[in-house]
């Protein structure tokens, strides 16, 4: 969303591309790996030590993080806003545990992630959806922002409450 206020719709667009391409990484190195994760107990609880210092990180500079008045999209798109989304969406590793536990839940539902076919068709889909969520995310960004200029300068702040809420959850996880 801040990518397209920014610098206009399309590279809010190249950005949810690139974001994309990781989606669809991770869901299939998550389901290519379910019976590793399933057995490895040590793994689950490294990431979410990971996931705890991670949040509580994104959460202190978010909170910190001064907020700036909105500003009309400059448009000027520069060609390495699907990188941007590429290595944003990179850092979410947190991806992983999420699609092994509906991984783990859909097995309840006899679905099996056993062949190749499985695996990609579902990476697929993952990936779809996702795009369609970065794609209306930014497009309801834009649209409350026009409407609703001072909701800006609480922004960060809420983002940054989210993400402490989120590392105090994972951390209580933990023990």
């Amino acid at each position: 969303m801040q990518r397209t206020l920014a610098a206009g719709k399309k590279a809010g667009y190249m950005l949810s591309f690139g974001a994309t391409v990781m989606e669809f990484v991770y869901t299939y190195i998550a389901l290519y790996g379910l019976t590793f994760f399933q057995e490895s107990v040590a793994t689950n609880y490294y990431m979410q030590v990971f996931a705890t210092v991670v949040f509580f990180c994104f959460g202190g500079y978010n909170f910190l993080k001064e907020s700036q008045p909105p500003t009309a999209p400059t448009e000027k798109y520069d060609y390495f806003d699907f990188g941007r989304g590429f290595i944003v969406a990179t850092m979410n590793v947190l991806i992983i545990p999420f699609w092994l536990f509906i991984a783990l839940w859909l097995a309840n539902y006899d679905m099996t992630f056993d062949n190749q076919t499985n695996i990609i068709v579902f990476s697929i889909g993952s990936a779809l959806g996702a795009l369609a969520v970065f794609i209306g995310y930014a497009e309801l960004g834009h649209y409350i922002l026009a409407r609703i200029g001072k909701i800006v300068k609480y922004t960060n702040k809420i983002v940054g409450v989210v993400f402490v809420v989120l590392g105090i959850y994972q951390l209580t996880q933990l023990f």
